[in-house]
């Protein structure tokens, strides 16, 4: 009896988070990229966090880039409007992950996460430009 009532606790709680495209976690909302798509729209504050080399190669549309890996990133992401969403992005979602923390950090409450980066992105059918 027990096993079966663990099952259907698992399967309740299965069809309930699964249902949901943004959820927040850790102080951040991980997005599907076609919602995503949509979220940006709008003139937002919309960062790539990857090197210089990753964004010239292919990037979202009106994307700023502000590199994880820089000396300068904290220097930088404090010079955006904390009052307003942050969307973020890399490659596959990882250093944009790793990124929450220093964005919580300067102030940002409203954090969006690309899930699985440009390369979801992109899989998805999604437009990039070069530069």
């Amino acid at each position: 009896m027990i096993s079966f009532r663990l099952f259907l606790y698992t399967l309740l709680l299965v069809s309930i988070t699964g249902c949901n495209q943004m959820k927040p976690q850790e102080g951040f909302t991980n997005v599907k990229p076609k919602l995503f798509n949509d979220l940006i729209v709008n003139n937002v504050q919309l960062i790539d966090v990857r090197t210089p080399e990753e964004y010239i190669e292919n990037h979202i549309p009106n994307a700023i880039n502000i590199n994880y890996f820089s000396d300068d990133f904290i220097a930088d992401i404090t010079k955006l409007d904390t009052t307003k969403p942050i969307y973020i992005y890399c490659r596959s979602g990882k250093r944009s992950k790793k990124s929450v923390i220093p964005f919580k950090e300067v102030g940002f409450t409203q954090i969006y996460n690309l899930e699985g980066g440009i390369l979801n992105w992109t899989s998805k059918g999604l437009s990039t430009q070069s530069k």
